[in-house]
């Protein structure tokens, strides 16, 4: 039988999901482009890992032993895009593709849930990146009928911990294992949050101004009165 790795080059994917493909502009004159991984992204994917800082990598990886092998990395590029789905970011720059973040998740036997993993280059970290790719799970995931979606954050992870809270998700830390925070949102509840409008710090405030001085103003008159 052939190896997983030698299969990258033949796999044939019957329904690539080109739905979730989205282009952004992140800085002005970075223009980046979402899409579900191919088969072919094996060696961009590879040349990611290899940039990821001990720490990120410890992230994301944290059982897993580095270097990735050639089957290894072929099972994350070649998936099905139903039980298993991964997205990856990618930078065009001096005429070659880079990868800048790579987003999955594995829907669980039941159908009703799924563990998603995150990882988002070193240098771009802190741009918007880990949220955009979020949200495009999350909308994956409502596609496949997926009620919950979770994943396990190492408790010295404060950048995914922020992340997780900003998106209000449940953060629980583990009763055997205090290293380990379980976070956990429906998708919807995600996606809802995520497309509310949000308040105008400048007219929160003028707002609160505003409040603050019609509370003010009877106790001035009547001050003046006497």
């Amino acid at each position: 039988m052939r190896s997983r790795a030698g299969l990258v080059d033949s796999y044939l994917i019957s329904q690539y999901p080109t739905s979730l493909i989205d282009v952004r502009r992140f800085n002005g004159d970075h223009r980046l482009t979402l899409r579900p991984v191919m088969p072919q992204d094996n060696r961009l994917l590879a040349e990611l890992i290899n940039r990821m800082s001990e720490r990120s990598l410890s992230h994301r990886f944290p059982n897993a032993q580095l270097p990735a092998t050639a089957d290894e990395l072929a099972s994350l590029v070649c998936i099905d895009y139903r039980r298993h789905l991964a997205l990856v970011v990618a930078l065009h720059e001096g005429g070659r593709e880079h990868l800048v973040a790579e987003a999955r998740y594995l829907i669980d036997p039941d159908g009703q849930s799924a563990e998603f993993m995150l990882m988002v280059d070193d240098a771009w970290q802190r741009r918007g990146i880990a949220t955009w790719a979020l949200q495009a799970l999350s909308h994956a995931a409502c596609m496949a009928g997926v009620n919950w979606i979770r994943c396990d954050v190492l408790a010295d992870n404060a950048p995914m911990l922020a992340l997780m809270r900003r998106h209000r998700f449940c953060c629980a830390v583990d009763r055997s294992d205090g290293d380990i925070v379980h976070a956990e949102t429906r998708p919807r509840a995600l996606l809802a949050w995520a497309s509310a409008p949000r308040p105008n710090p400048f007219a929160r405030a003028l707002r609160w101004l505003e409040t603050a001085l019609a509370l003010d103003a009877p106790f001035s008159r009547s001050t003046t009165q006497r």
